[in-house]
Formats: structure tokens, sequence, C-alpha cells
């Protein structure tokens, strides 16, 4: 079977441009020069292209002259041709109905493009399978994402309707002043309303200390809400995740789990816990040197399958790229970029853990945002960024701002928040890093009792205690 194409409808959407100035709007906002399938079309279409975005006229005779400059006029057809294109339009009443038309038979040849190299690689017995399926599945994503026919340009009746709604649904949905996913922190729910739909948020730290046990914190949090969610871990098994989440919430001592020397009470308990945390609807992807493309189409499968409420990456800089030969600064850009419009594609909120460059590690100080590493992309694409600290690693016994010791004391400092407030946030932690809740602020003479989470009748409770030395 051939390629499938329109060469008349081709041709009067060409003549049209040739015709009227108006037309040159509508075509060039709806089509690119290799959505024709015939070489003449394509190269008129990119001289019409280059003198509208001149400003410059755009009729039979410019066009011309254009493609004579450019040494392209043959490739066209000659003159004759060009004229020919602009005699044979009698109307351009339905333009944007024939650009539709070409758009669907560009998409038509490249699903016949992407469907031919699959089927190969799947009868390629070297090529693994599921590679295969992620490829396909990614090809055929960007496709659906291509239309430039799909329209971004909203009325102010339609936007104010928007709004409008958005507010009444977030009364709605509001419980406790929360409007998106709990984060687990009382002070970073009131500045945040929550995790909200289509956000992009980072956290970021030093190595050591606490991406993972905060990220593993959140995830808990949200699917305890009932939020499904789907953790990506690019530097653990999930089984190594899996012990710490039972650790959070169990009594087991963790070197005695790891060294197998646990009481019969405590392999009871940690039983018991897992049995509690197998029904919480969370979804760990071990899947190692994953790339971003795989891992977008990945969780819009789940995300389509209701299987997906919050995203969780661990962490960004482990992402790989299919574009090789770039910088590292490059090639987590793209990430950020890309996760960027997952989040927003999904309409869920993207949680992504990333390093600290090699400046913040030289500091005992709280990190700032000039410290994210390959930071450009980062900041510009986030809506918000946290940055952790854990003061007493680095021998601070005081917290400058409150007085407090600084024993089990961590901060989350909200760096960048697109549509809110900035500013820090308080959590408590244990010695292992296992457990974390809310921070109760000890002054530095008084005795620390610094962690704490609520029971199960609500109330807080003391987990950890000891001096502030």
């Amino acid at each position: 079977m051939g390629m499938v194409y329109a060469e008349e409808i081709e041709g009067a959407v060409l003549g049209a441009c040739l015709l009227e100035r108006s037309a040159q709007a509508v075509v060039l906002k709806s089509l690119r020069a290799e959505m024709f399938y015939l070489t003449a079309h394509r190269v008129v279409f990119e001289a019409i292209n280059a003198l509208y975005a001149r400003g410059a006229a755009v009729d039979m005779l410019t066009v011309t002259e254009e493609l004579r400059a450019l040494g392209r006029l043959d490739d066209a057809g000659g003159p004759f041709a060009v004229a020919k294109l602009a005699a044979g339009v009698a109307t351009s009443a339905h333009l944007e109905y024939h650009c539709g038309i070409l758009f669907q038979y560009y998409l038509r040849r490249k699903l016949v493009e992407a469907l031919t190299r699959e089927l190969a690689a799947a009868n390629d017995m070297t090529c693994d399978v599921y590679d295969v399926l992620i490829d396909t599945q990614r090809e055929l994503g960007a496709l659906l994402e291509d239309s430039p026919l799909e329209n971004h340009l909203h009325p102010m009746p339609e936007v104010m309707d928007d709004t409008v709604a958005l507010v009444d649904r977030r009364q709605e949905l509001a419980v406790n002043g929360l409007t998106g996913v709990p984060t687990g922190l009382q002070r970073l729910n009131e500045m945040t309303g929550g995790w909200q739909p289509g956000n992009l948020i980072f956290t970021a730290a030093r190595p050591a200390d606490g991406k993972t046990a905060l990220d593993l914190f959140f995830a808990r949090q949200a699917a305890m809400a009932g939020v499904p969610v789907v953790f990506f871990t690019l530097e653990m098994t999930a089984s190594e995740l899996g012990e710490r989440m039972v650790l959070a919430e169990s009594s087991a001592d963790p070197l005695r789990i790891r060294q197998g020397r646990l009481s019969p009470e405590e392999v009871e308990d940690v039983h018991r816990t897992a049995e509690r945390m197998s029904a919480l609807p969370v979804h760990v992807d071990d899947t190692p040197y994953i790339n971003v493309d795989q891992l977008c189409v990945i969780a819009k499968s789940l995300r389509a399958k209701g299987l997906l409420g919050l995203l969780i990456v661990d962490y960004l800089q482990l992402l790989a790229t299919v574009n090789p030969g770039r910088t590292r600064e490059q090639e987590v850009a793209e990430c950020s970029r890309k996760l960027k419009g997952l989040a927003r594609s999904l309409g869920c909120p993207v949680i992504v853990s990333s390093q600290l460059n090699r400046q913040a590690e030289d500091r005992a100080g709280s990190p700032e945002l000039r410290h994210l590493r390959e930071s450009g992309a980062i900041e510009q694409d986030a809506d918000l960024v946290i940055l952790l600290h854990r003061p007493e690693r680095y021998h601070i016994r005081v917290d400058p701002d409150t007085g407090w010791s600084t024993r089990g004391m961590g901060i989350a400092t909200v760096a960048k928040h697109r549509n809110g407030a900035t500013g820090k946030v308080y959590y408590g932690y244990n010695p292992s890093m296992t457990k974390i809740g809310e921070f109760a602020g000890t002054p530095v003479t008084a005795p620390a009792n610094n962690l704490k989470r609520k029971n199960d009748e609500g109330k807080s409770s003391d987990l950890f205690g000891g001096s502030a030395g």
C-alpha cells in the first residue's frame, strides 16, 4: 500500500495562502512543512513561512522570487507550478477543514512509519520485547501530542468559567483547608494547601540528608489518605524501599533488622506492619537505568488505569535521556522539561528529588536555590522547590532563627513557590532517618523531645527524647 496523501488539497491550501493574508495565519498556525507529502509543496510552504515571518507580502510573485533567491525554484516545479497553485483556488471557505485533512494524512503516514519500525524490532530476537513495547507506546504518545491544531487560545468568558469551576471544585474537595494531596506536615499543608494537581515539586538535599526518607514519608502520608502513589526509585530496589517503609511504621530496630537479630516480638511486629502496609495504594518501579521517556509512558499508562494520583521520582540526576552526546546539564534540562509536561498532562502532582551541587557540600548553613545541581532548568520548571537541611549533621547546636535545639531537627525550606508563600518548615526525625514526623521545638536549655506524630487517638505523642546537650 502506498503512502496516503491528498495532492489537490495540499495545492488548495497553498494556493489560498498566495491569495489571502488571513489564510496565511490559519495555515501557518495549523501546519508544518513536513505535513506536506510532495516535496514541491513543502518547498513552497517554507518560502511562504519565511516571508510571513519577516512581515513581507506573500503572493505568487514574492514567493516565486523567494524561491529563486533560495535556489529552490526548480524544486518547487518552476514559476508555472507556483502560478498554478494560485489559479487553482476558487474559495478558502473550507480552509481549516482542509488543514485538518492534511494533518490526519500526515498522522497516518507517521503511524505507518512508526509501526513498521516497531514491527521490525518485534521480529528481531536480539531486541528486548519490553523495550519494544515501551518504544511503541512512546512513539504513539508522541503522535497524539503532536497536533498543531489543538487550540490553546481561550476567550475570556471561557477562562472565567474555568476559573469559577476550579474555585468551586476546590471548595467541594477541601478538607481541613487542603485542596491537594496531604503532605503529612501541618505547616507545609498550610503553605501549599497540599500537593496541587499538575504541579512539579523538587526536593533537594546534600548526600545523606534524607531525600529518600522524606519522599517515602510523603508517599505514605498520601497513600494513607487514599491517594494512589507511584514511586520510581532509580537508586534503591523495591525491597529496600519496602524495608524502610516497614521501619517507619514499626518498632523494630533498624540495625538488628539488617543483621537478622530481631526478637520474636519484633519479628511479629514487622509482619503485622508489612500486612498493614500491603493495603496501601502504592506501586514501586525499580527499573534500573530507566530513561525519562520510558518513565513518562509508564506513568501515563498507570494514570489511565486509575493507579496514579501522586508520582514520586528518586532522583533526577539518575534519569537517562535518549539523546546521547550532550552535556549533563542539557540532559537534566530535558528531563526537567519533560517531567513538567508530564505533571500537566497527568493532572496530578509530581515530586522529584534532586542533588545539590558541590558548593552546597562545602558550607554548613542551609542550602539555597543556587546550589541546585544543573539548577537553571530545574528552578525555571518547578512550581515548588523544597531544600532539605539537617543542621545537627553540620555541628550546628542551635537553630539561629528559633533558638531551638537542632537535635532531631530537619528543615524543609520552601525556596520557590509559584503560587504561594515561601519559608521554613521544621520536621523531626530519628537517628536512623527511618521515622519522620512533626517537630516540637525545644529551647536549647530544656530537654529535647523533638519528634512527634499522631497516635491512634489523633493526639500528639513523643516518639524520641534526649537532652539538648
